[in-house]
């Protein structure tokens, strides 16, 4: 399989949005026209406002000519904004200035492949300092092991009966990773 890949700086993503509105629908699990609609409008508009952002950079995966995968990724704000889940002094510290991950989307019939991890190789190369995050809902667990499994730590461990909606992941070289506890 002959994977491509395109990156995009600015807003030349903004040509490609529809893709990646349909292939986030496609890969979604929930699956309802109501639903479906307030994804494709949030992607839109957040997409359109990050081309803005200094560092904002797409990568598209395709097989042939058909998109199997993207992802986009910003610099974070420096100063950072507090981040609920870490307290403003580690959202400053671990956060400022940073590439956030802010999309990874694979084709359901292209996972496990690749496919994403190219992606995100391509993404992380403005993070030349090693210092990049990523967020994900505590749910999502194909998401979480995708991460684990490229070597990204979990910076917050819910207490036994807490959810928290979000979990903030940093990159495996992040100079961070010497304050997070190791948990099993």
């Amino acid at each position: 399989m002959d994977v491509g890949t395109t990156v995009y700086q600015g807003d030349t993503a903004l040509g490609v949005v529809e893709e990646f509105v349909h292939l986030r629908l496609v890969s979604s699990r929930e699956r309802s026209p109501e639903r479906d609609e307030e994804v494709a409008s949030k992607v839109r508009e957040r997409i359109a406002d990050e081309v803005r952002r200094p560092g904002f950079l797409a990568v598209t995966a395709r097989i042939g000519s058909r998109l199997c995968g993207f992802g986009t990724a910003v610099r974070s704000a420096d100063p950072a904004p507090d981040h609920p889940a870490l307290g403003a002094r580690r959202s400053q510290e671990w956060l400022a200035g940073a590439v956030r991950i802010t999309d990874l989307v694979v084709a359901p019939a292209a996972r496990g492949r690749g496919v994403g991890t190219g992606i995100l190789d391509v993404l992380l190369l403005p993070a030349m300092d090693d210092r990049a995050w990523a967020v994900t809902d505590h749910q999502d667990t194909a998401a979480l092991n995708f991460f684990r499994c490229r070597g990204w730590r979990q910076t917050v461990y819910p207490q036994p009966g807490a959810h928290p909606a979000q979990i903030v992941l940093l990159a495996p070289r992040h100079p961070a990773l010497s304050e997070i506890p190791v948990l099993p």
